[in-house]
């Protein structure tokens, strides 16, 4: 039976019951067998022939529906609790977050040219690159990177990592030669929320002319979102090729990057040692500055006592 404890945060968070068979959390759909026992989907199907494990009897096609609505609806912890997590969700919303968890197993950058196999934690990836890319690291926002064997008519994909205290930026450089374009974008290891709260400026200088730069100012993306979908929606920095190839010399480009973290934008107090105008006083005051003669003697704000006309000199 499942068990309850109390979170402050999110209430009670539910301990989910374990398939009898592999010991994980059980996952729908959950079916029975015919004296009732009920086992993960996972084991459900590796079951030959279909025979409950538990009591020897055939197993059905019936669903445990009171089962999987609890697992719908209840709160529980990350699966990544035991190496640091504190994140408590409901177990529908918990697929999503495992995408994004900064604790899950991670694979290196790199693997998308084949190159690097390497898959372990966060903390442990600034080590890999130190030791195995260091090339693509960049250690400090604003430093000069300058990108070698550059080649805009041939496809082809630079990336690298930036480390900033406790968070990691990946910046990607994409070559399309089928679309002549050059797509520039920046993602932080964590979830979207996160990573919308950082906004990154991407200068990129010519190698040809130093009066001659561009800056781009844009959020920047949780790596849980595809580098691919990133791309194909333009929602980054997107340049033609043909303008690019006037930031290049000798196959050689060369950007730095500054990320910034939002401020939250609190509404400021009165301050209370400036002194309140009463509107009543301020209403009734008379201010001619500026005004033309003729808005002075004949508005409503004309002086008393005759008047004339001044002479034509």
């Amino acid at each position: 039976m499942a068990k309850a404890k109390v979170n402050q945060k999110m209430g009670p968070v539910v301990e989910l019951p374990e398939c009898p068979i592999c010991l994980d959390t059980m996952s729908a759909p959950i079916f029975q067998c015919q004296s009732g026992h009920s086992l993960c989907s996972s084991c459900t199907k590796a079951l030959m022939p279909p025979i409950c494990p538990l009591c020897r009897q055939a197993m059905t096609q019936v669903r445990n529906w009171q089962l999987e609505d609890l697992l719908l609806k209840a709160t529980m912890n990350c699966p990544n609790r035991i190496i640091g997590c504190a994140y408590t969700t409901v177990a529908s919303n918990m697929e999503n977050h495992i995408k994004e968890c900064i604790y899950r197993e991670m694979i290196c950058p790199l693997h998308v040219f084949g190159r690097c196999s390497w898959s372990g934690k966060l903390k442990e990836m600034l080590d890999h690159f130190k030791e195995h890319h260091s090339q693509n690291l960049i250690m400090t926002m604003d430093q000069k990177v300058t990108i070698n064997n550059l080649n805009i008519n041939e496809d082809d994909r630079f990336v690298y990592i930036m480390p900033q205290g406790k968070m990691m930026f990946i910046v990607t450089l994409k070559i399309d030669t089928k679309l002549k374009l050059a797509f520039f974008a920046v993602q932080l290891i964590a979830c979207q929320k996160i990573a919308q709260q950082h906004v990154y400026e991407l200068s990129i200088t010519s190698l040809q002319d130093k009066e001659r730069r561009v800056n781009y100012f844009d959020h920047c993306f949780s790596d849980a979102t595809e580098t691919r979908e990133i791309l194909q929606s333009a929602k980054c920095c997107v340049m033609s090729l043909s303008m690019l190839g006037n930031f290049i010399n000798k196959k050689s480009l060369s950007f730095s990057l500054n990320v910034q973290r939002l401020r939250p934008n609190y509404q400021r107090e009165p301050n209370k040692n400036i002194h309140q105008v009463n509107p009543n006083v301020a209403k009734n005051r008379q201010n001619f500055r500026g005004k033309s003669p003729s808005a002075v003697t004949h508005g409503p704000n004309r002086p008393k006592g005759p008047w004339k006309k001044p002479i034509n000199q």
